[in-house]
């Protein structure tokens, strides 16, 4: 199998090789294309231009920019190309784009060739243990990272790699609404549309603060979101999510809680590579292994492609998350304003 990356940095570094190389492909090939290469790989053929990588006889293609640079990116792959597009998340960065995006994939035959990328969306081992939809009273979403401190004593982010200290100070977009709140609506959604959920969708903002614990006030488009609190209805089962990136040292829950009406909860928890299904404290099943490794297994690395097997599901999960991305942004424009 033949793979072309359109961007080459940390994700690749620490997330799609390794886990290439974990699931034993030997038989995939990759060549790369980035305008400012970041990051080079023995296991990666860079080629000068997007033009010189499509030339290549791919299978398929990655593209792993930054966000912004996702829409234009898969727009010239599409004019370009015939070859099915895996977009990492978020799938588009802007509400204006996503309108764009919405319009391009009104054509089922596009529909079907480009699938938004969210590892955690297939964290949905929860979902079997759901006697019904029915059922459940609500479901509780998080993701509590864990973070440390620089010499002043303020909270720094780590990479969620390697747990070294990330010395970046991030900035608005790349703040917790959308940048991890994406993983967490993909997981909750996809979970309660195995139980039988209909893709209803809606989100209120409760509080949201900076890294040092400040609102964020209206008007400003620089601050990235820290930590940030939502509520809200999916599929018609109430719903809250607990996002925060500087959780402390004693951070890195993952996962969810479902909450069933006759007092039982159902926990998905991630931690590191580690993951158990617990119900009121028994573990029911151990879904622990690397996220990225599952991920491309199932959809692109398994006895056919998802591309292959179902282009109806392509279409079905990228018109999800571009749902759950339109949500966030929607939530990041009320609270700072129009931008």
């Amino acid at each position: 199998m033949n793979i072309g990356f359109i961007g080459v940095g940390s994700v690749i570094e620490t997330a799609y090789l390794p886990a290439i190389r974990r699931l034993a492909r030997r038989d995939v090939v990759c060549y790369g294309f980035d305008p400012a290469p970041r990051y080079r790989s023995e296991f990666i053929t860079f080629l000068p231009s997007l033009g010189q990588l499509l030339a290549q006889q791919l299978d398929l293609v990655f593209i792993t920019t930054s966000s912004l640079q996702h829409l234009p990116m898969l727009k010239s792959v599409l004019q370009q190309s015939a070859l099915p597009v895996v977009v990492e998340k978020p799938v588009a960065a802007t509400l204006e784009q996503l309108e764009e995006l919405a319009q391009l994939l009104s054509d089922p035959a596009t529909a079907g060739r480009v699938l938004a990328l969210d590892h955690w969306m297939v964290r949905t081992d929860a979902a079997q243990f759901i006697p019904r939809l029915e059922e459940i009273d609500r479901i509780e979403g998080f993701l509590l990272e864990p973070s440390g401190f620089n010499p002043a004593g303020e909270p720094i982010a780590l990479n969620f790699a390697t747990g070294e200290a990330d010395t970046r100070i991030l900035r608005h977009p790349d703040g917790v609404i959308v940048d991890i709140g994406t993983h967490v609506l993909a997981m909750m959604r996809e979970t309660l549309m195995l139980a039988g959920a209909d893709e209803s969708l809606s989100l209120e903002l409760l509080l949201a603060k900076d890294r040092l614990g400040n609102n964020i006030a209206p008007g400003d488009v620089t601050t990235a979101e820290g930590q940030a609190l939502l509520r809200g209805e999916l599929g018609g089962i109430p719903c809250v999510l607990q996002l925060n990136k500087y959780a402390g040292p004693a951070g890195g829950q993952k996962g969810i809680n479902i909450v069933l009406k006759d007092g039982r909860t159902i926990s998905a928890d991630r931690r590191g590579s580690e993951e158990k299904i617990i119900i009121n404290d028994e573990i029911v099943l151990d879904a622990s292994g690397p996220l990225y490794d599952r991920c491309l297994g199932e959809v692109i690395f398994g006895a056919a492609t998802l591309f292959a097997r179902s282009p109806q599901a392509v279409a079905d999960f990228t018109r999800r998350r571009i749902q759950e991305v339109g949500a966030l942004l929607t939530l990041q424009q009320q609270l700072r304003g129009a931008h």
